[in-house]
C-alpha cells in the first residue's frame, strides 16, 4: 500500500506542470492608453555597421517601467534587402526635412507570458513579416527626431491560434554613432538571433506607447449528418 501511494504521488507531481500550461485566449488586448493592461514597449533595430548595412534585425520587448520582457517579446525579424527611403520631403541642399523609411523584417519569433491582469493565456510562435514605417526629421543633415509605427502577425506553436500585433505612437530615442544604446533597451541581435558582440553594437532604439494585440483561436465545428440529427429525436 505504501509503495502504491508513493507511485500515485509521483504521478501527481508529474502531471502538475502539464496542468499549469496555458493556451492563448481569443481577444483584443491593448495598452493602458487604450484602456488595457498590456505593457508599453521598447525596441531596437541592429545593423552591421555604424549607420547602415544589412541584415538589420528587429527586437521588441515589453517595458514595465523597470524591466524588459516580463510580459511579451518579439525578436529576430530580419531585413535582408533595404527598401529605398522616400526623400520627397527632404531638401538635399540645406539638409532639412523628413525622410520616410519602409522596412520589412521577415520571420522571427514571439512570446506572450502569463499575466492574470491581461488574461491572454500564454504562448510562443513564429512571425510572418514585421512592417515598420518610420519618419526621421533632419536639420542641417543631422537627425533631430523620429517616429514610427509597426505591424506584425504570426502563428502560435502547436495551436491553430493566430496573432496580430500593432505598435503605434512610437518615437526614436537614440541612434549610433550619435549615442550608445542603454541596457534598458532590447539587446542588439546578430543575424543568427544571438546577442550582437561588443564590436557590433550598432543601430537604433526607441519607445512604443500604443499597442493592440489580437489573438484569434478558431472554434472547432462539429459536423452533423442527417442520421445523427434523426437519432436526437428517437
Amino acid at each position: 500500500m505504501r509503495k502504491l501511494s508513493i507511485v500515485m504521488l509521483m504521478l501527481v507531481f508529474v502531471a502538475l506542470p502539464l496542468l499549469a500550461v496555458a493556451q492563448p485566449v481569443t481577444g483584443t488586448y491593448m495598452s493602458p492608453n487604450r484602456g488595457g493592461n498590456v505593457f508599453v514597449g521598447r525596441s531596437s533595430v541592429a545593423r552591421p555597421t555604424v549607420n547602415s548595412g544589412t541584415p538589420k534585425v528587429f527586437h521588441g520587448q515589453s517595458w514595465n517601467g523597470a524591466a524588459l520582457g516580463t510580459q511579451w517579446e518579439v525578436r529576430c525579424g530580419i531585413e535582408a534587402v533595404e527598401t529605398p527611403p522616400d526623400y520627397s520631403q527632404f531638401n538635399g541642399v540645406t539638409g532639412n526635412g523628413f525622410i520616410t523609411y519602409h522596412q520589412y523584417f521577415a520571420g522571427g519569433t514571439f512570446t506572450l507570458y502569463p499575466d492574470v491582469n491581461v488574461g491572454w493565456g500564454s504562448g510562443t510562435g513564429t512571425l510572418n513579416v514585421t512592417q515598420v514605417t518610420s519618419q526621421v526629421f533632419l536639420a542641417n543633415f543631422t537627425p533631430i527626431s523620429s517616429s514610427f509605427t509597426a505591424f506584425t502577425s504570426g502563428n502560435f506553436d502547436g495551436s491553430p491560434c493566430t496573432l496580430e500585433f500593432a505598435f503605434g505612437n512610437g518615437f526614436g530615442v537614440g541612434e549610433t554613432p550619435y549615442a550608445s544604446k542603454p541596457a534598458t533597451y532590447p539587446a542588439f541581435l546578430a543575424a543568427d538571433c544571438s546577442p550582437a558582440d561588443a564590436a557590433h553594437q550598432f543601430g537604433v532604439w526607441g519607445d512604443t506607447n500604443d499597442i493592440i494585440i489580437n489573438i484569434y483561436c478558431p472554434v472547432p465545428v462539429e459536423q452533423s449528418t442527417w442520421g445523427h440529427v434523426k437519432s436526437l429525436y428517437r
